[in-house]
């Protein structure tokens, strides 16, 4: 179930609390953002990567290579592997070896060095695919990366006290040639954090594990979806980038035995697809979580809009079938529920995900929920969650026909997944219209020239000379938002 979010940018002018909520949630957001675009590039990329390694392609490189030359030379390469073939099928003990046989039979050609170079490397080359995906997974690792000095940037901008005790513990902290060079004390401040970020960084995923649960009070192990699986991934791509993709010592003593049962010092960590997508998913849900739990740790006022934020982040990845996000973000949401409809909303989402999953455990549960005295909509869930498709259908359209359902509801809520294909769903879908601006190609946003900030048309602080954008023309990474308007909410 999807609830609206709030959204603003960290170029705005707030109170401290203000921005360093807006300050985590855009790096919560980016990260977000970066996770989604890498996996699509991934999953967009693997088919043709995988023709790369095919033999097809391969053949199809040496084909290549003969394209120029004579009918009789390319008649000599044939003899070879016909020689080759025939020797095989002999079954010697020690098997013929194909490119010798091959060099007898064209190193008296003049474009025979330039062939057999061609040949070697193509039977040589390594597979792309396993590159591809290590690759891939040093990307997603460093990515959370930069979410996380990110937060530890916001931790010491929020509480100065910190930075002044750090700055105790260390000493002194600048040469008198540095505070020369310096303006404000701004700057000093700045220069202090980013040597602070960049200490840590350079620590192990257990000293940043160290500093949440000593600085804030937060344990790494409870925004993680399977705690041993994340450690294992910042292991691996400890030793893709540092030791070849081969287990180290390293490996083998920080990671839980269940990983390190089948393997030994020297082997190859194999990746596959599956690997990749769940990394994704341990990464995004533990990163996302990490920073709502840290804004409300330090900012508790503003409880409220982390909440929705969390609500947003668990709707879209329903919508994408990552259930178990979905189910961790569900668990650690109903912890922080500010009230009945974000409990029941957690809860709902959680449901769809397990489903999702394939656990039907939860069935008795659903039945037993009461939702007699619920608003429509959780009663829409239950049936829908039960397949109770005459039920779901008759409530869904009532709440269409009453306007609390819209179009972009109907056709994209996971929950009515059950009811899609449906003669009933399907004759609601057939009077049901394409509504005016629902297409974001067609949203206009209006900035203010002066700070470059974004607000909708109805927002109270659009001025007259404020200019029209269209969302093609502007970066939604690095937008200035309206915070009163959320121009990019929903």
């Amino acid at each position: 179930m999807s609830q609206s979010a709030s959204s603003a940018s960290p170029d705005i002018q707030f109170t401290p609390v203000q921005k360093f909520c807006a300050e985590v949630s855009y790096a919560a957001d980016v990260f977000w953002w970066h996770i989604d675009a890498l996996m699509e590039v991934t999953d967009t990329s693997i088919p043709e990567v995988e023709k790369l390694d095919s033999h097809s392609e391969r053949s199809s490189t040496l084909k290549n290579a003969m394209a120029t030359l004579s009918e009789g030379s390319v008649n000599k390469i044939g003899k070879a592997f016909e020689e080759y073939d025939a020797l095989s099928k002999e079954g010697s003990e020690d098997g013929p070896n194909f490119m010798e046989i091959m060099w007898n039979g064209i190193k008296g050609e003049p474009w025979g060095p330039a062939f057999m170079s061609r040949l070697h490397e193509t039977l040589q080359r390594p597979p792309r695919l396993p590159i591809f995906l290590q690759s891939t997974m040093v990307s997603l690792v460093s990515n959370f990366e930069v979410l996380f000095s990110s937060l530890v940037a916001d931790y010491y901008e929020i509480t100065p006290q910190a930075l002044e005790a750090a700055s105790r513990d260390k000493g002194k902290e600048f040469s008198l040639r540095e505070l020369k060079e310096m303006d404000t004390l701004s700057d000093a401040i700045d220069i202090a954090i980013g040597r602070r970020v960049d200490e840590l960084m350079f620590g192990s995923f257990t000293d940043w594990k160290k500093f949440f649960s000593g600085k804030m009070n937060l344990d790494f192990e409870d925004y993680a979806i399977n705690w041993d699986s994340l450690q294992e991934i910042f292991q691996r791509r400890h030793v893709i980038v540092h030791n070849g993709g081969r287990v180290s010592l390293r490996y083998l003593r920080n990671v839980a035995p269940q990983y390190a049962a089948d393997v030994k010092v020297g082997d190859a960590l194999r990746i596959d697809q599956k690997y990749v997508e769940q990394a994704a998913d341990e990464l995004l849900a533990f990163g996302f979580l990490l920073s709502m739990a840290m804004g409300i740790k330090l900012a508790k006022q503003e409880l409220l809009h982390f909440n929705s934020r969390l609500h947003t982040f668990t709707y879209r990845n329903l919508v994408r079938k990552r259930y178990r996000v979905v189910e961790k973000c569900a668990n650690f949401g109903e912890k922080i529920s500010a009230g009945m409809d974000d409990d029941l909303t957690y809860r709902v989402n959680k449901w769809i995900a397990k489903k999702g999953l394939g656990d039907e455990t939860v069935d008795p549960e659903i039945r037993d929920w009461d939702t007699v005295a619920l608003d429509s909509r959780y009663k829409l869930a239950k049936h829908c969650l039960l397949g109770q498709e005459a039920e779901a259908m008759e409530i869904l359209e009532s709440l269409y026909a009453s306007g609390d359902l819209g179009f972009e509801d109907i056709i994209e809520w996971p929950l009515l997944q059950p009811l899609r294909g449906t003669p009933a769903y399907t004759a609601l879908t057939r009077r049901m219209e394409v509504p005016e601006g629902w297409h974001l190609s067609e949203k206009i946003f209006f900035e203010n020239p002066k700070s470059g900030t974004l607000h909708l048309q109805k927002c109270p602080m659009v001025g007259n000379d404020f200019k029209r954008k269209t969302i093609d023309q502007i970066d939604r990474e690095s937008a200035s938002l309206c915070k009163r308007c959320n121009p990019l909410a929903g």
